[in-house]
């Protein structure tokens, strides 16, 4: 909770600190985030090896003081290369963090329900701390001034050491044996790379509430500008209160594969909806928004579930660590090509665009159940 706060804290403010306060134009930040971006996506494979073989705990809480004190000289920065050189550092540390984290969730828990469960309720949490840092950071919005933005940067920084700290009660989880064979098992594991290749595929639809939504509603649609934030809420707002709730029926790879398919078709649906709120007045644009928002937050609560257990489970469990390192690198693939995709579909072909995107959606989760069906017939077992 304490460090999803400080994220949302900084996802509200950071992008307008670097461009009003420290001067930055808005294409230095996209290169520097997107360099910072690539650097980041090579992380989480060699730190999840290193949580296999150190252990998670004393690693992620490492991790997460230096990734806290090195966000602090974001304050102190003013010029681009100072900016693409902490940027890289704080977001190789941050993607590394997440594969050493799930190491460690795979470590105290035990069984595939029980860490569908742990990382339902940490998804819940992590919606909840976001939106309360989004408030945080209004704050210092409204004032504007450096003061007020720097004052965030330093909450972040105590936020994120105070969070790491409390990670220590958190049971030891003991290093995995070395073993024979070699040493990256995980990129033999052909199964679950076509599976997380699929996830990252899938994983794309969490840009559309942040990235498309607001400029479809004020651009294209005869809704009031308030309405961009009414899908973000319903969203939010779903998944803090219903994510638990949605995993209870993820046992196995099975049940897992065959949500996503499920969810792929209402992501599909979900696309058609708002595509159809550019043909209506204000009212009925307005309504069209909500109704699709419930329909795409039961997408991803289930994809999200399904995704919970498959990254665990298939997984070999003698190397969690850089199995999930690669699980997590799937996921950053897809937020770094999602804006892009945003730009080309909805955003530049409209209708056409949300048609196409939500077929994606809908076959990249169909394929789950071949797919999922084959890497559980690979599955690694212990080596010795």
């Amino acid at each position: 909770m304490l460090s999803r706060v400080g994220n949302g804290l900084l996802m509200t403010i950071s992008v307008l600190y670097f461009h009003r306060i420290v001067g930055l134009s808005i294409a230095q930040l996209g290169l520097g985030l997107t360099v910072a971006g690539l650097f980041g996506l090579l992380a989480g494979l060699p730190f999840g090896q290193l949580a296999d073989r150190r252990g998670p705990r004393l690693l992620f809480v490492l991790m997460s003081l230096m990734l806290s004190l090195i966000a602090l000289l974001y304050v102190v920065i003013d010029t681009f290369w100072q900016f693409l050189a902490v940027a890289t550092a704080v977001t190789i540390l941050d993607r590394g963090s997440n594969a050493v984290r799930f190491a460690l969730i795979a470590g105290v828990t035990r069984g595939s329900a029980e860490r569908v469960r742990a990382r339902a309720y940490l998804r819940a949490t992590t919606n909840i701390g976001v939106t309360a840092g989004a408030g945080l950071g209004a704050v210092a919005l409204s004032f504007g001034t450096s003061t007020s933005y720097r004052l965030m940067f330093c909450l972040y920084v105590v936020l994120g050491v105070t969070a790491a700290l409390v990670v220590l009660a958190v049971p030891r989880v003991p290093p995995q044996p070395r073993t024979d064979g070699p040493l990256w098992i995980v990129l033999r594991d052909r199964g679950y790379l076509a599976v997380s290749a699929l996830n990252a595929a899938i994983s794309i639809h969490y840009s559309v509430i942040d990235v498309a939504i607001p400029l479809w509603v004020v651009e294209h649609t005869r809704a009031p500008h308030w309405a961009a934030a009414l899908p973000l809420i319903v969203n939010a707002a779903g998944v803090a209160v219903l994510q638990v709730r949605a995993s209870r029926g993820i046992v196995d790879t099975g049940t897992a594969a065959r949500a996503t398919r499920t969810a792929g078709f209402l992501l599909l649906a979900s696309m058609g909806l708002f595509a159809t709120a550019s043909a209506g007045d204000g009212a009925l644009a307005v309504a069209v928004l909500a109704v699709a928002a419930m329909v795409l937050t039961a997408g991803e609560l289930l994809q999200s579930s399904g995704s919970f257990l498959l990254g665990f489970d298939l997984a070999a469990e003698h190397a969690q660590g850089q199995y999930q390192g690669v699980w997590n690198t799937s996921t950053s693939l897809s937020s770094m090509l999602a804006p892009s995709v945003m730009a080309l579909l909805p955003l530049g072909l409209g209708v056409p665009g949300w048609l196409i995107l939500g077929a994606w959606f809908a076959l990249s989760g169909a394929l789950f159940v071949p797919i999922t069906r084959y890497a559980t017939a690979r599955r690694p077992v212990p080596a010795t």
